[in-house]
């Protein structure tokens, strides 16, 4: 489980107005893993949030010390068989993304709802990974479902000069040109655009000085049909990197710097950092943080945001957070 308590300040200026708004923030999740048979576990998680929340458990301190809602996070079964000299991973109910993630695409939070295969097969110091995701992301009664399919494949491979990781990407985000939603967050739905999201991600990882460095770059671009007049607002990318680990003990820390692009049709920002630019496409800007050890399972962690307009209606938006982190 894990229990953090956050400040977070946020500043707004739109078209030289300014909006600020300081918040106190809970998140706490408890769950477990239960090993029903030789290859099979069950698993469940309980999260702060609430039922409309897909891309945080973090609940605001107000309301009069009112309770906060406890809800169902995850819940899921895995299965890992040993297919054809394949590992396996078979899994289905409510749970974590099974790809190589970053926040362009899949906030940290999100767990999906549907069913996924992993298969995998190491060949010396290389692996690859393939994964696919069958999720159902909402239901009409009348009209279509909203689904999201995913497909990736990852190669991963370890050198003298470091571990290399290269993933390949495509979610299909059935229907959304057909349906009447609106969803918070996005000015993509004309409610005729497609999101097709091709979506690439490297990374190169290496220990130097007993600390891990990491540098990473992702490019992403919706290659479905899109509204009229939209058709060069496709794409997203960011490149940046991370320094050392916090966690384990009393002065141990990390860092990172990133700089982001998404544009306004390129990703189903519904699912995508909630965090970054206000949670809204159409940003770009950088993320810095760091965070230092306490001792083992205790952080403090710091992160700034620093986002504007990609195009469009002149919009700054700067969020400091500043968390108190527990694991157990």
């Amino acid at each position: 489980g894990d229990f953090r308590t956050r400040f977070q300040s946020e500043t707004t200026e739109t078209s030289g107005v300014k909006d600020d708004r300081d918040r106190g923030r809970i998140r706490f999740r408890l769950g477990a893993k239960i090993h029903l048979l030789k290859d099979l576990d069950i698993g469940f998680r309980m999260a702060t949030g609430g039922l409309t929340s897909r891309d945080s458990g973090n609940v605001t301190l107000d309301g009069g010390f009112t309770h906060k809602s406890f809800d169902l996070d995850q819940a899921f079964f895995r299965y890992k068989p040993v297919i054809l000299g394949l590992k396996t991973v078979l899994q289905g109910g409510k749970f974590k993304p099974p790809f190589m993630t970053s926040e362009i695409i899949w906030d940290s939070d999100v767990t999906v709802e549907g069913i996924s295969q992993k298969f995998s097969r190491k060949y010396g110091d290389t692996t690859l990974d393939a994964s696919f995701g069958q999720f159902i992301f909402d239901e009409f009664d009348p009209g279509e479902d909203i689904v999201i399919l995913g497909y990736q494949g990852v190669l991963t491979q370890k050198t003298d000069l470091g571990q290399f990781k290269i993933a390949v990407g495509y979610y299909d985000v059935k229907n959304t040109e057909n349906s009447s939603t609106t969803f918070s967050g996005t000015t993509l739905l004309s409610n005729t655009s497609e999101v097709k999201m091709l979506n690439l991600i490297g990374e190169w990882s290496e220990i130097i000085l007993g600390q891990k460095i990491k540098l990473l770059g992702e490019y992403t671009q919706n290659v479905g049909t899109l509204a009229i007049g939209n058709s060069d607002l496709d794409t997203a990318w960011q490149l940046g990197a991370k320094y050392g680990k916090s966690g384990e003990k009393l002065g141990d820390y990390d860092l990172k710097l990133i700089y982001r692009v998404v544009q306004t049709e390129a990703v189903f920002d519904v699912i995508s950092d909630s965090d970054f630019h206000g949670g809204r496409s159409n940003g770009k800007g950088f993320e810095a943080g760091g965070s230092i050890g306490l001792a083992k399972g205790v952080q403090m962690a710091f992160t700034y945001f620093d986002t504007q307009e990609e195009r469009g209606t002149q919009r700054e938006n700067e969020t400091f957070q500043a968390d108190l982190k527990f694991k157990f």
